[in-house]
């Protein structure tokens, strides 16, 4: 691991968060006790590919800039510290895809199809006789 990092935390929870407006995988260190006043202090992992997560960076947060969506249990992971890789269930996966839906997207209706200038020509003939 490079030294533009501070070292990584390796005691605790993973979980789906909220962090600066993104959502990420996040590793919340233990140390730390869940407050609105206090920062706190995670590991972010960066999607690498299908379900490979790879340490990103260690950082502490304000409150403001961190909302847990949903913590995940130790069982749907398989974390390797050497190499700072984690791998999700594919599961998971399918919820992470949902949480960056664009929420937009399932509330605009589809627009009716328009009829194309010749059926209109020919609406307009028939019309006339």
């Amino acid at each position: 691991m490079s030294g533009a990092y501070p070292a990584p935390l390796y005691d605790g929870q993973f979980a789906f968060a909220r962090v600066r407006g993104d959502i990420c995988l996040v590793q919340m260190s233990g140390a730390t006790p869940p407050s609105a006043f206090t920062p706190i202090d995670v590991n972010i992992f960066r999607h690498e590919f299908i379900t490979i997560f790879r340490f990103a960076e260690s950082t502490t947060l304000h409150p403001a800039d961190f909302q847990v969506i949903e913590p995940i249990d130790d069982s749907l992971l398989r974390y390797e510290e050497e190499n700072d890789t984690v791998f999700l269930a594919k599961g998971l996966m399918e919820r992470l895809r949902k949480f960056t839906a664009d929420p937009r997207k399932s509330r605009i209706p589809s627009q009716p199809s328009r009829p194309s200038p010749s059926s209109y020509y020919t609406s307009q003939r028939y019309r006339q006789r």
